[in-house]
């Protein structure tokens, strides 16, 4: 089911003899470096999820998305403790992977989604807090810094508003 679309995007690029590159996984892994330095910049030992919410919305991308972050498992005044953003991968790792982190010392994970099911038991472990950062929001983290490079690099860069996939 899920590989049913795997080569759509490319066989329509070969189609049209149009090169195709794919960029959604670099675009992630630059947009979990960025959020991660931003928050480590503004965040200290007492920062609540509030500030770590506040940090967020000092991105652009966060600030003018239609979907803003949101606090999954903890509430404005819980301790932020230390805050690992994990954006890449093409998933979060459940359960399993939230209650790795929290044992091993992380206060607060900072994730494009979760579904309710893995907030449920990081609430029910209640060791951690949890921050929804949006999907579409955390992909123009990154997608935004390659676009950036390479427009500092001459590359011509086309925006398309109104695609939605």
């Amino acid at each position: 089911f899920h590989a049913s679309n795997y080569d759509r995007y490319a066989s329509a690029a070969r189609l049209l003899e149009m090169p195709y590159l794919g960029i959604h996984q670099p675009a992630d892994l630059l947009g979990e470096r960025a959020v991660q330095a931003h928050l480590d910049a503004r965040l200290n030992e007492r920062s609540t999820l509030q500030d770590v919410m506040d940090a967020l919305m000092e991105m652009d991308e966060y600030a003018h998305a239609l979907t803003k972050p949101r606090i999954a498992v903890g509430s404005p005044d819980s301790f932020a403790g230390k805050v690992a953003v994990i954006m890449s991968g093409g998933t979060d790792g459940g359960k399993a992977v939230h209650r790795a982190f929290f044992e091993a010392g992380v206060g607060t994970l900072v994730l494009m989604h979760v579904p309710d099911a893995v907030a449920d038991a990081d609430r029910e472990l209640g060791i951690g807090n949890v921050i929804v950062a949006g999907h579409m929001a955390s992909d123009s983290v990154g997608l935004n810094r390659i676009i950036r490079r390479w427009e500092e690099l001459g590359v011509e860069v086309v925006r398309m508003s109104g695609i939605i996939e």
